[in-house]
């Protein structure tokens, strides 16, 4: 139930803020001057209390009055005389109430296209004491809604609502006005407006919400009890997906089937169209299955043995989830009415001064492109960075980061280690056995035939000693002493394992030395304490 408030919150926030982005996408649409043959258009010095000099003035009074809920102010915008037999003047107020309704239901409104002079749009196809604010279609036919011009006593003549109009305000009502359901919230809650939506909208909104997620929660721990008592390896991630983004998903697509029949205003109506909330919701369902998908094929890499192709996930996931972050804000962008591709080629122009900017990040980038492409280095290979020995551990996007024999770790830009000289000794098939024995000189040279014959049959007696090369050669005199090259590869790629085979041999060395009664002398003469 926490998540589920938690949950209710945020959509409410992120609501609120895409109704913000709806209202500036609707300000910010391109408008018709009424009078284009004059180069500016000046507000007219109304003279009515009302304002209802000119059809605009009377549009916005109305509109104001009926935004206050003071249908009493709003129905002296309405022009009530030569009513049909079942309507009446004193009806007015109710009358207004319902205009609004049809007007919130189904007209946007742009005042810069409504004419602001006494006179009226001219050359409209109009007589001159009529205009036209909107049109409504309705059973295949489109219906204007019209003002009209009216004698006044103190000003001459006065722009309101015609009664023509007015006439089928009851009909038009009755056909695209709002359902029993509404109309019962809109009785029932009180008057006022939050972000320019109605309360009583507000109120549908969260009921729906709420009942929304009190059918699907049920299901979803339904499914999760399922997942849980399976023995899928990923069944916490799975039912953290189920409890999550997919509970989510599922409570705005049911809400969003109710909404879509149900009558609310256009601006409500224009709110859930732009489905922000609903891609949200897709968003981050998509992101956590990209996420268990990671997941499971990490796993199947790592039980294949291909750790190189584990650690390429993780950079090609985040990729990939950025690509669906940039598509997803350009979807809703599109959808609140503005041009992805204009959009798209202003990130063309940005990106280059990006690219500029962030030129480091680039180079590491296209780093990062060469050692998965010429792969020189895999995830736990032991290697040499100049001068530096470590083992791999992770190639990201940016940087490699490598444990060095001391245990501490070390990140290095991709840019700069793909310029590095790399000895990657994980990748070397054996091991290079190679000294020089110094022998006293006192050795004859029977002793050292004898010698040389049984450490290269030492060699070649040995398990993990390699056939071809191996050389176990008198190299000459030097001026230390005799001088044996012995030269073999052990077949190993286990640094431990070549120690202790070494160590063995060299044992073995000693003793065979010492078998014929020579001795080995150090490079450097010795000198006895005593001497």
């Amino acid at each position: 139930m926490v998540f589920t408030l938690r949950c209710i919150v945020t959509l409410l926030l992120t609501l609120s803020l895409s109704l913000h982005a709806t209202l500036a996408s609707v300000s910010s649409l391109p408008t018709v001057d009424a009078n284009a043959d004059e180069p500016s258009v000046q507000v007219y010095a109304y003279q009515d209390i009302l304002r209802r000099d000119t059809p605009r003035g009377t549009l916005q009074g109305f509109l104001e009055a009926a935004y206050n809920q003071d249908f009493i102010t709003a129905a002296k915008y309405l022009d009530v005389r030569y009513l049909p037999e079942n309507m009446v003047k004193e009806n007015a107020s109710l009358y207004a109430k319902q205009l609004q309704a049809i007007i919130e239901r189904n007209i946007w409104i742009n005042f810069s296209e409504v004419n602001d002079t006494p006179s009226g749009m001219a050359n409209d196809g109009l007589p001159d004491y009529r205009d036209t604010f909107g049109a409504i279609a309705i059973n295949g036919q489109e219906i204007n809604l019209y003002l009209q011009k009216v004698p006044n006593q103190d000003i001459g003549f006065i722009w309101k609502i015609s009664n023509a109009t007015l006439a089928k305000v009851p009909k038009l009502y009755q056909d695209l006005g709002y359902g029993p359901l509404v109309e019962w919230f809109i009785e029932n809650t009180p008057d006022g407006y939050l972000f320019k939506l109605n309360l009583w909208e507000w109120a549908l909104l969260l009921s729906y919400l709420t009942l929304a997620f009190v059918i699907v929660m049920p299901i979803t721990w339904l499914i999760k009890w399922f997942v849980l008592r399976t023995n899928n390896q990923f069944k916490l991630e799975i039912s953290a997906i189920i409890t999550g983004p997919f509970r989510l998903f599922l409570a705005l697509a049911l809400d969003r089937a109710w909404l879509a029949n149900t009558t609310l205003s256009a601006l409500a109506t224009e709110i859930i169209d732009n489905a922000i909330l609903f891609v949200l919701s897709i968003m981050w369902l998509v992101w956590s299955l990209i996420g268990l998908c990671q997941c499971i094929f990490r796993e199947y890499l790592i039980k294949k043995g291909n750790k190189q192709g584990a650690s390429l996930l993780r950079p090609l996931v985040n990729f990939v989830r950025v690509i669906l972050l940039i598509l997803a804000v350009l979807i809703w962008l599109e959808s609140l009415g503005f041009n992805a591709g204009a959009i798209l080629a202003g990130m063309g122009i940005g990106g280059i001064a990006i690219a500029l900017a962030s030129k480091q990040s680039i180079e590491n980038l296209i780093g990062t492109m060469t050692l998965y492409s010429a792969a020189p280095i895999k995830v736990g290979h032991l290697c040499n960075f100049g001068g530096m020995r470590g083992t791999v551990e992770e190639i990201g996007l940016r940087c490699t980061r490598i444990r060095t024999v001391d245990r501490s770790v070390i990140h290095v830009p991709n840019a700069k280690l793909a310029e590095m000289e790399i000895e990657n000794i994980s990748e070397r098939e054996k091991i290079r056995f190679k000294t020089d024995l110094r022998l006293d000189y006192s050795t004859t040279a029977e002793q050292l035939k004898a010698i040389t014959t049984d450490i290269k049959a030492l060699f070649e007696r040995h398990e993990l000693v390699d056939e071809s090369p191996l050389r176990v050669t008198f190299k000459g005199f030097g001026p230390h002493g005799l001088e044996i090259n012995i030269f073999a590869y052990l077949g190993t790629t286990s640094l431990p394992k070549y120690q202790f085979a070494a160590e063995e041999l060299q044992f073995s060395i000693m003793d065979i030395v010492a078998q014929h009664g020579s001795k080995i002398v150090p490079v450097m003469p010795y000198v006895s304490p005593s001497a």
